[in-house]
């Protein structure tokens, strides 16, 4: 259903795109703004992610570099609701583009910059992908040697802290009529996610360390377990009544009161507990067990989950590049001979 709300988005690769996917799936108009050439980097180094993040938007290809271009964009500013862009800090500043200037055409204009390390600061120019950012966050520490499979920080701390702020913005906006500026940092947003090891660490003073935390595989009752068929177990039986079901069900209830035993018995607890579960398959436990509130699942891979999804809208596909140029900027009262003339010089490009 629309919304009613109009989105540019000037950004580039997985962290914009995601954040604004989000919300034209819930109805916001997105208007994507690529440079004439070749558009956003994602549509030749990662088509697929390009399709899944862009399906359902517009594409304008404006050269922003060209006063034109620029004059252009400030013309969708005006009936825009938001603008998010992923530059470099100072950027846009630089192509008069700044929120101060763009505010004085459009002052209900929420204007997202969505960068690594925020606009200022020590690492503000700093280049990094989602790898640098969980590095410098403390949370790749806490799952050495192993890079996550997925963006953690592009998503989780870029993305969704993108919207939740456009979204509170917008709120606010309603109130008073005024947009705002807001600065998303992709580092600032992974720290947020470090709620459990940093109150560890200012309880303990110890940095906590891969796999020997509460929740990362210390204690027998929260791990990961081998099946007989090779296939994985998670098991999450953190409180006491899930731990002594569990136990219950393996015919171990001895170790019920070691549930978070210190002692050298600590790493002989969990070595039986995983000889037990190897000695049927993944699914078998997990159908002998998952009536019993022992919080264990077999752990499954991209395949098996993408079997279990709805498959994609076919009707909303990623726009081609410029594909809506033309369209967007007759709206704006932009003629077909200026159209022509802007095409000829390289300040637009539409398909």
């Amino acid at each position: 259903m629309p919304l009613g709300i109009a989105i540019l988005d000037l950004t580039r690769l997985l962290p914009g795109a995601a954040a604004t996917a989000l919300l034209a799936e819930r109805g916001a108009e997105v208007i994507k703004i690529e440079q004439p050439g070749g558009g956003d980097y994602a549509r030749s180094l990662i088509p697929a992610v390009f399709a899944a993040t862009n399906a359902g938007k517009k594409s304008v290809s404006i050269n922003l570099k060209d006063p034109r271009g620029r004059d252009l964009l400030i013309s969708l500013v005006r009936n825009a609701d938001v603008l998010i862009e992923g530059f470099r800090p100072g950027t846009m500043k630089r192509l008069g583009l700044g929120y101060n200037e763009l505010r004085e055409v459009n002052q209900r204009i929420i204007y997202a910059s969505l960068t690594g390390y925020g606009q200022s600061g020590a690492y503000a120019d700093l280049a990094g992908h989602d790898v640098n950012y969980l590095a410098l966050s403390g949370v790749l520490d806490l799952n050495l040697p192993v890079i996550p499979g997925v963006q953690i920080a592009d998503l989780a701390g870029g993305a969704m802290q993108a919207v939740i702020a456009i979204l509170f913005a917008l709120l606010e906006r309603g109130a008073t009529g005024e947009g705002r500026y807001l600065d998303v940092s992709m580092l600032a947003g992974v720290e947020s996610l470090l709620t459990i090891p940093l109150a560890a660490y200012r309880t303990t003073g110890r940095a906590p360390r891969a796999g020997e935390e509460i929740l990362s595989g210390r204690y027998a009752c929260y791990n990961l377990y081998e099946a007989s068929d090779s296939r994985w177990l998670a098991v999450g039986a953190l409180e006491p009544k899930f731990w002594a079901a569990l136990c219950g069900q393996l015919e171990c209830e001895d170790l019920i009161p070691l549930q978070f035993c210190e002692d050298e018995r600590r790493e002989a607890i969990k070595n039986r507990v995983a000889s037990i579960f190897r000695m049927r398959t993944a699914s078998e436990w997990f159908d002998a067990l998952r009536s019993h509130d022992c919080c264990v699942t077999p752990v499954l891979n991209v395949a098996e989950v993408a079997a279990r999804m709805p498959q994609p809208d076919p009707t909303r596909r990623p726009p081609r590049l410029g594909e809506h140029t033309r369209p967007v900027l007759d709206s704006m009262g932009v003629g077909a001979a200026e159209l022509d003339a802007l095409e000829a010089a390289g300040v637009i490009e539409s398909r």
